[in-house]
């Protein structure tokens, strides 16, 4: 993993209560934290179409830090407030949005361009006949 777990408690100050984990579940929190981690960097690889075979730039890790701290807090505003909310100018659907465009343009550097367009195939026939 290119961040680990103690990263995100002490960056989001998360702790086993605020996903309504018993205060002895840590193992629980750290699971979840982990499989976060793993789902941030998968998000991350998609979206640079690089696998970052070698070492994982610092600021790329940065990057994965703050998903997965968006992801924490999105699980406990899940947890905390309704998913529809009401005021006085409207109704509105809070957001799932974790990967923000702060993040994507801080991963620019380090996004591969692929293509998937075809290149021009020419076919002969070769018949014998002049």
């Amino acid at each position: 993993m290119w961040i680990d777990v103690d990263e995100v408690k002490q960056f989001t100050g998360i702790k086993s209560k605020h996903l309504k984990l018993s205060s002895e579940d840590d193992d629980k929190l750290d699971e979840i934290l982990t499989k976060w981690i793993s789902q941030s960097e998968d998000l991350i690889k998609s979206y640079t179409n690089n696998d970052f075979k070698n070492e994982v730039p610092d600021s790329v890790k940065n990057v994965c830090l703050r998903l997965t701290a968006n992801m924490v807090a999105l699980a406990i505003e899940r947890r905390d407030t309704p998913r529809t909310i009401v005021t006085d100018w409207g109704t509105r659907v809070s957001s799932s949005k974790i990967f923000t465009e702060d993040l994507k343009e801080d991963l620019t550097p380090f996004v591969k361009e692929t293509s998937y367009k075809s290149d021009k195939v020419s076919f002969y026939a070769i018949t014998g006949d002049d």
